[in-house]
């Protein structure tokens, strides 16, 4: 049995320890003292002295053993070596006086983690190694049982860019927490924006009780006016002493974030670990007379909340996450979890191992799920993401909202400049080919229409034409009679006509538009990219004139986004838009792609030379991935193939292998199929396969998708790879 104390408070308001050796009424003087001395000599302290933490230490296990010597006593019996300090009764009494409040709350204050008999911290020796674990609430509603699973970890990094306050990398945080949970058996969930609005949405879009814990870093605060007032928003007001966590919005602004906003994205569907890796996030602030946030959080409906009671350093975090990871995904206990934590930060030589506390409630949350060897135990599977496409014929896929990783802050600086009251009319997305322009348009198109769900969105691919725009836009906007009069109104030029049409459907349907022009790079022809001037058609250029023109001078709540391979600022018409160069993706990133792969398969490496050859090209690298799994591939030739090559030429490489890989009918029906740009029957299909032998690429029921490296939108092979032939 662990070790039970209870400190119970009487109607005289005074205090009493009890266990179950017996009770004995408490000082409420010396109560006081203790407090202060804490206070003083510990929370106030930028750097600990080793003999002053002994003594603090050691004067807390003299106070808690008494003269009866009950610390001493349970030592000795217990066989489950965790102190649980009952405070519910303390931290929930109402109508006391103002310090008899402040020793009810300021029990929780108090460093018991510190607790020294004499011969060492009880938490640093091996053989009596003893876990205070805070219990704050009285809870009996139901809670799931050890899971037969792998382990499931939401993780969120926030990283607001505010020259107000330290700029934490967050990308190194996502690296340290895949890095220190890459080789243990459990899920990663990684939400991408640092916004609380988006975990919510995350949260909601899974089911209830999918995740077991949630693990939440960034910087935390204990608000105070005079120390953080500047970083409200004006017109908003705070009480003094609230802890905050420093989150983002939707455009990686800081916002503060509350209990009652954490509360409020999880909406009772709390993980039943919560671990708020940010400093002061277990603290008791005020002098211990306003509960923690990891306190208040269990109040607020979390089963088991960790938290740090000062600063902390970020590679203690780190291994402290580490270890209790490992440890939970195991199958330990929670508490065997923590202790395992604080071990190995004592092990790792921290200085500041004593800061971690953990709160919870009195439901039996004991282990998250069985151990590995556990018979019937269900394997790590990551589910294969729904199709997502960004126009509605399903012709450009991009990745979904679960795949969708990175791009933080491109992603932030776009939402920015697509809001209301944005001076920019859109975006130009530029980058490489795969990494990933069409899936931030994607996102991008989600986000907003996520906020104003009155948004309408029309996609155009490639090359653009006046005709294929008007018919767009007006089979989205027919059910409106006079709008497509507006569009083919013959005695009004292009803009003219975008500008009626724009103020029709804003003012008299309050239906906008998110206008998107995906692989804009096909306005611009072979000859101008070959020679590094990328001008565009005359043709698309005065369209791409009159879109931007028509949206800036009516001032127009519609916006604008264009993805395109290239970008040269001077040969684009006079606009608004933000322009936006996306990267190679960070290596944080690249390791989230690679998380679902079987660890063997990780160290694999084959595998490490196709993150290198990819360099940071999301889509090269998972077709990469995919592709060595082929038959009839000779991986390693074709790795040193692309080894050799520039980044720009080796999908073509690729490609190429594949074709080559196929049987000479597969190829020639390959080709009969890329003459079309939209879906097509089977019964189409079948008419095609005439005169054909039967393929492997249509086994099984229906149309199969081959091996083949399609790029994102399937746009015909013809569309992705000029090279190959549209005819048998």
């Amino acid at each position: 049995m662990p070790i039970n104390f209870t400190f119970a408070l009487s109607q005289q308001q005074t205090f009493e320890l009890r266990c179950d050796y017996g009770s004995r009424r408490l000082n409420k003087t010396e109560l006081v003292a203790l407090i202060d001395l804490c206070e003083q000599n510990y929370y106030s302290q930028q750097k600990d002295s080793l003999p002053d933490l002994i003594q603090l230490g050691w004067r807390l296990y003299q106070w808690l053993d008494g003269n009866e010597g009950w610390l001493r006593r349970a030592l000795n019996d217990a066989d489950e070596q965790t102190i649980y300090l009952d405070l519910i009764q303390t931290s929930e009494a109402q109508g006391l006086n103002p310090e008899t409040e402040r020793v009810a709350l300021g029990l929780a204050h108090l460093p018991w983690e510190l607790l020294h008999n004499g011969g060492g911290f009880l938490l640093e020796r091996e053989d009596i190694s003893v876990l205070p674990v805070r219990r704050v609430q009285q809870r009996q509603t139901p809670v799931i049982g050890v899971q037969n699973r792998p382990l499931r970890l939401l993780f969120m990094a926030t990283s607001p860019e505010d020259p107000r306050v330290p700029l934490l990398g967050f990308e190194q945080e996502e690296a340290n927490i895949l890095k220190a949970t890459k080789d243990q058996p459990l899920a990663l969930i990684v939400e991408e924006s640092g916004s609380v609005a988006e975990l919510a949405n995350l949260v909601q879009s899974y089911p209830e009780d999918y995740f077991d814990v949630f693990h939440l870093t960034g910087h935390g605060i204990i608000y105070t006016q005079q120390g953080y007032g500047c970083l409200l928003p004006t017109g908003t007001k705070l009480p003094d002493n609230t802890p905050c966590f420093i989150t983002e919005d939707e455009v990686g602004n800081m916002q503060l974030t509350t209990v009652n906003d954490l509360a409020k994205a999880f909406r009772g569907r709390w993980p039943r670990v919560t671990f708020l890796s940010g400093c002061h996030t277990g603290q008791v602030p005020n002098k211990g007379t306003v509960p923690s946030m990891a306190q208040a959080l269990v109040k607020a409906g979390a089963g088991i909340v960790l938290g740090w009671a000062r600063p902390v350093f970020d590679t203690t975090g780190i291994i402290a996450a580490q270890a209790l990871y490992q440890a939970l995904a195991t199958g330990a206990t929670v508490e065997e979890a923590v202790k395992a934590a604080q071990q190995e930060m004592i092990d790792e030589e921290c200085t500041d191992w004593h800061l971690l506390r953990i709160y919870r409630d009195t439901r039996p949350i004991n282990q998250l799920v069985t151990a590995l060897r556990k018979r019937d135990r269900e394997r790590l599977t990551f589910t294969a993401p729904e199709q997502e496409f960004l126009d509605e014929n399903n012709l450009v896929k991009v990745a979904s909202r679960f795949e969708f990783v990175g791009r933080r802050r491109p992603l932030q600086r776009c939402l920015k400049a697509l809001g209301e009251t944005s001076d920019q009319i859109g975006v130009f997305i530029a980058g490489m080919g795969g990494l990933g322009k069409s899936s931030l348009a994607a996102r991008l198109c989600t986000r907003v229409q996520m906020q104003r769900d009155n948004f309408a969105r029309v996609v155009l691919i490639g090359p653009l034409d006046e005709i294929g725009l008007l018919n767009k836009l007006s089979n989205k906007y027919e059910r409106f009679v006079n709008v497509p009069a507006l569009l083919n109104e013959p005695k009004v030029s292009l803009k003219g006509r975008l500008q009626n049409f724009f103020e029709a459907i804003e003012k008299q349907h309050k239906q906008p538009l998110l206008l998107v022009l995906d692989d804009f790079e096909q306005n611009i022809p072979t000859a101008n990219i070959e020679d590094g001037l990328l001008r565009m058609t005359p043709k698309a250029y005065e369209i791409l004139r009159a879109i931007c023109a028509a949206l800036a001078d009516n001032r127009a709540e519609s916006r604008l986004i264009v993805t395109c391979r290239y970008l040269k600022a001077d040969t684009l018409p006079p606009h608004r838009l933000h322009l936006e160069s996306l990267a190679a993706m960070s290596s944080s990133d690249i390791d989230k792609i690679c998380f679902p792969l079987d660890k063997e398969v990780r160290q694999q490496l084959r595998t490490q030379r196709i993150i290198k050859i990819a360099d940071g090209n999301p889509r090269l690298l998972k077709w990469l991935l995919e592709v060595i799994q082929q038959p009839g591939i000779a991986a390693d030739e074709l790795l040193n193939r692309l080894e050799a090559t520039e980044q720009k030429f080796r999908e073509n490489i690729l490609a190429q292998t594949l074709l080559d890989a196929l049987e000479l009918e597969e190829q020639k029906f390959l080709a009969r199929l890329s003459v079309f740009h939209l879906p097509v029957t089977e019964e189409i299909i079948n008419v095609l396969m005439q005169n054909l032998s039967p393929t492997p690429l249509l086994q099984g029921e229906g149309l199969q998708s081959p091996p083949f490296p399609h790029r994102e939108g399937g746009r015909g092979l013809a569309h992705t790879y000029p090279s190959l032939s549209v005819s048998a």
